[in-house]
């Protein structure tokens, strides 16, 4: 059985227990870091060059943590991202949004459309 089924079940167990509960929202993945797709060495002589290699690719940063950079907006971004995470529902995190949104005018990004 897969973690989604078995999350499945138990979601309708609980469910049938008690009546005000509700699924808890999913996670959007866009925003997650995908594990690496190396698998790890069994080697003991290029076990502590891998651990290097690991150090180096968490403070690298990805395209979108750059993009986010170059608009000068990283924190209130982060904030938002934060909100949302803890709430999971953007319209108890309209505070945040209207902070992110006032900064990214504030900065002059232009809305691509």
């Amino acid at each position: 059985m897969s973690n989604n089924e078995a999350q499945q079940q138990s979601d309708q167990s609980i469910s049938q227990e008690d009546p005000d509960w509700a699924p808890t929202p999913r996670v959007h993945t866009q925003y997650q870091r995908r594990p690496s797709e190396s698998k790890p060495s069994t080697s003991n002589t290029s076990k502590s060059s891998g651990n290097k290699e690991e150090k180096e690719e968490e403070e690298e940063e990805d395209e979108y943590e750059k993009r986010i950079e170059r608009t000068g907006c990283a924190v209130e971004n982060e904030a938002l991202q934060l909100c949302y995470a803890e709430k999971h529902d953007w319209r108890a995190c309209k505070d945040a949004m209207e902070a992110f949104r006032e900064c990214w005018k504030r900065n002059g990004n232009v809305q691509a459309e």
